[in-house]
């Protein structure tokens, strides 16, 4: 850590550190302190019982950002101190301005991203098949038997919302929730019922999901493309990502500055170098994690270019996390279908 005389404290999750050096070279008189926490449930229940005296910047999951700003422990953002804010991806520049907006202010800033999709051994199910959720949901596809080799997501909120996709729900993405009926949820439920007996199991380690397909036990799995990008990293070759015909879900991490910060600035100035394009690049090479900031794709070494560049058109109609609106329904919906 640096010698400067304005220390910005961060609740974040791993990774940010890793150019913690390189930030605080570029803002002489500014070190960091960093905490990592894993979970945005754990950060907002952190920021809303004290924490947000405690930490300047804390930065969950997008669907977690507007929960801050309705707490009132939110900042608005200077766009004049956050300069690369023009270097955002479009789609994240829209997300921010809508999911991120009250009342003509900014509260939020995206930083790194992904999205949920599915990987596939291509040396089992072809490359050239059609793409589609309704892989997911079927014994046998195109000619190639998926029963018993299909890994899904363990946790409601992101097996549901794939579900209610596959199902056609698309309107109830639409609005700042998601706002599947009781029928709907109902439907989703016997879906995710029926699929079970061709479930391989429900996975969220990227260890276990790895071993699942070194032992030639999964074909596809549900799950973040960091994930399958790790597969592929782990001597999978033939480990592909899915582009499916529906849209998909995109998760970033809103960074969010404290409204009890007495630090305002310096933590903005901060936050502008995380998406920076020289720092946003060696965040995104830290951890495989796509950087927000469009302009960082320039700097991304050859050896990452497969993995952290993206084209902007395969951004455009992913939908961003957001909350459901009847969250103790699904949770209900899901515990049955655990059950089943």
């Amino acid at each position: 850590m640096g010698g400067g005389s304005t220390t910005v404290s961060i609740l974040t999750w791993t990774g940010y550190g890793d150019v913690q050096d390189a930030i605080e070279s570029e803002l002489d008189g500014t070190s960091l302190d960093i905490s990592v926490t894993n979970g945005s449930a754990r950060m907002f229940s952190t920021m809303n019982s004290g924490g947000a005296s405690e930490y300047d910047i804390v930065i969950p999951n997008n669907e977690y950002v507007p929960r801050m700003m309705e707490a009132g422990i939110a900042a608005p953002m200077p766009q004049d101190v956050v300069s690369n804010y023009e270097n955002l991806f479009p789609r994240f520049k829209q997300a921010s301005e809508s999911q991120f907006a009250s009342d003509g202010e900014i509260y939020g800033l995206p930083i790194r991203f992904g999205w949920y999709t599915y990987g596939f051994d291509s040396s089992v199910l072809p490359e050239d098949h059609t793409q589609s959720f309704d892989v997911l949901f079927s014994e046998s596809y195109e000619g190639t038997d998926l029963s018993g080799k299909i890994s899904m997501y363990d946790g409601y909120y992101k097996s549901m919302m794939v579900t209610a996709l596959h199902l056609g729900y698309r309107d109830a993405f639409e609005g700042s929730e998601i706002t599947l009926s009781d029928e709907q949820i109902s439907e989703v439920e016997t879906a995710l019922t029926e699929q079970k007996s061709n479930v391989l199991g429900y996975v969220t380690d990227s260890q276990a999901l790895t071993q699942s397909f070194q032992q030639e036990s999964a074909a596809v799995a549900y799950t973040n493309r960091t994930n399958i990008l790790n597969v592929q990293n782990n001597g999978i070759d033939t480990m592909r990502v899915a582009d499916p015909e529906q849209p998909e879900l995109t998760w970033f991490e809103g960074a969010v500055v404290s409204s009890e910060s007495s630090n305002q600035e310096a933590a903005w100035e901060v936050l502008n170098q995380y998406i920076s394009p020289e720092i946003g690049a060696q965040l995104a090479e830290a951890r495989l994690i796509a950087s927000t900031c469009q302009a960082a794709q320039e700097n991304i070494g050859g050896e990452y270019e497969d993995r952290l560049v993206i084209d902007p058109s395969r951004l455009e109609g992913m939908i961003p996390f957001k909350p459901a609106a009847k969250n103790d329904a699904w949770v209900e919906a899901w515990q049955r279908v655990q059950a089943a």
